[in-house]
């Protein structure tokens, strides 16, 4: 374990209880190591400005990072999560226009029929399928 081990990877080791750090082995403790240091906030970037801005009420800070853009995977998932759930809204949409829609249009078609003077059926008419 000749690695160098940044305060952060330190510090959450430092949380996990003694008994159950006692009963973890080399491999183990590395591949924790490993994980909680490849996500912690602090990674090395270009350029780290980091900084407050005392105010008389409050005090404000501020942070600028440049660097190589690790994110990739995880806006992958997240485009596609967009790219889902844009699919799904449509077809709802689509669902909702056409239930609407549907009686509207059929209520104008049976009012140009009546208004051209077409009788599909002669001895039917809808006002007798109507409850009185």
């Amino acid at each position: 374990m000749s690695k160098k081990i940044d305060a952060y990877t330190q510090h959450v080791m430092s949380r996990i209880d003694p008994d159950v750090f006692k009963t973890l082995n080399i491999v183990q403790l590395e591949a924790i190591r490993t994980a909680i240091s490849a996500n912690a906030p602090f990674r090395q970037h270009s350029i780290d400005l980091r900084g407050t801005i005392p105010l008389y009420f409050s005090k404000l800070y501020f942070v600028f990072l440049i660097g190589k853009d690790r994110r990739s995977d995880t806006r992958n998932k997240e485009n596609m999560r967009i790219k889902a759930s844009k699919g799904i809204s449509f077809v709802m949409f689509l669902y909702t226009l056409l239930a609407v829609l549907t009686p509207i249009i059929l209520i104008i078609l049976y009012g140009l029929k009546t208004l051209a003077g077409i009788d599909i059926f002669p001895d039917s008419h809808l006002e007798d399928l109507l409850p009185k």
